[in-house]
């Protein structure tokens, strides 16, 4: 009758092989409970307004006589590239890099690049209130034309890590350097948002 000899150097040798692709399953199921339990996925616009309140021209101009007062060196005739973000909302990390990316690039003779932080207590009362009604998520973008009419707004992306390829700002940007005047308001979107209400 043989004993197994669990010090074997057969034994050791499986324990090599099978403790990696536990780890790796461990891994797999940590990234998988954080996809889909930790990360936000929710609608941008909880409401589902449509047309959005932004559509509105006045609505359009009480954000950017907020926008003029925070940030004096936005001018008239120039497009505004605005990102909208809060502190708090975990979600912002998949634009980051994207906008820094982007904020670098962007010819400041042409658009001019501002981030509005909704935990700023520059803020009042009155103008976060009024930004949290405009604005249902973040992160999110409003982009005006030179026109200072609203080309684009709604979030960067709908899901994953932010770029050129899957941003929905990318064929917005390209038609507004052709010259064409288009106005989307992107707001039935289901991805990672933290809501500003």
């Amino acid at each position: 009758m043989q004993t197994a000899d669990n010090g074997s150097p057969r034994s050791k040798s499986n324990l090599r092989v099978v403790i990696p692709f536990f780890l790796l399953w461990i891994a797999l199921l940590a990234a998988a409970y954080w996809y889909f339990l930790v990360k936000p996925q929710q609608w941008f616009d909880p409401s589902m307004q449509q047309p959005p309140m932004l559509s509105e021209a006045s609505e359009q101009q009480q954000l950017r006589a907020i926008l003029q007062r925070h940030f004096p060196q936005l001018q008239q005739g120039k497009a505004w590239f605005v990102r909208i973000k809060q502190q708090d909302c975990s979600c912002e990390r998949f634009v980051e890099l994207y906008h820094q990316s982007f904020a670098a690039q962007a010819d400041p003779a042409e658009m001019q690049v501002v981030v509005v932080d909704l935990s700023d207590q520059a803020l009042t009362e009155a103008e976060l209130k009024l930004l949290q009604t405009l604005i249902p998520a973040t992160p999110s973008v409003v982009l005006f034309n030179s026109a200072a009419e609203v080309g684009y707004f709604g979030p960067y992306h709908q899901d994953g890590i932010c770029n050129a390829e899957n941003s929905y700002l990318e064929p917005v940007l390209q038609a507004l350097q052709q010259g064409q005047s288009l106005s989307v308001l992107n707001t039935l979107v289901y991805g990672c948002f933290c809501h500003t209400r």
